[in-house]
């Protein structure tokens, strides 16, 4: 899959919202199914944001809202990598100066996540 299929556009600054799902599966062989929230690109790299569907997705949250109007108790951004063979992979990100970057970068070009989770699409 190319970036371009995830909602990516050459030296896009603002994020994309896409339609695009991932099936994604965890170390203990646990599959999810998400949905891309929104694509952008930061700091050379390219992200990719989910939200939660379930209580059980909660634990993958890696960015907290601070609104207490919102169904969930945050957002899970992921990084995309390439592994050894050149393909395509999600990455965690364990850095917490990367992951409040991307926070403040979400929350100045989209508004706060929140208002788009509780709005009648």
């Amino acid at each position: 899959m190319d970036a371009k299929d995830l909602g990516f556009q050459a030296d896009d600054f603002l994020p994309n919202r896409t339609t695009e799902e991932i099936d994604l599966v965890d170390e203990k062989g646990n599959s999810y199914q998400w949905e891309v929230f929104y694509s952008f690109s930061l700091f050379g790299n390219d992200y990719l944001v989910f939200l939660p569907t379930t209580e059980q997705e909660y634990q993958f949250v890696n960015i907290e809202m601070d609104d207490p109007d919102s169904d969930v108790p945050g957002y899970i951004v992921m990084r995309i990598g390439q592994d050894e063979a050149g393909e395509e992979i999600l990455e965690e990100i364990l850095d917490d100066d990367e992951l409040e970057e991307i926070r403040e970068f979400v929350e100045d070009e989209i508004g706060l996540v929140g208002q788009f989770l509780n709005r009648e699409e």
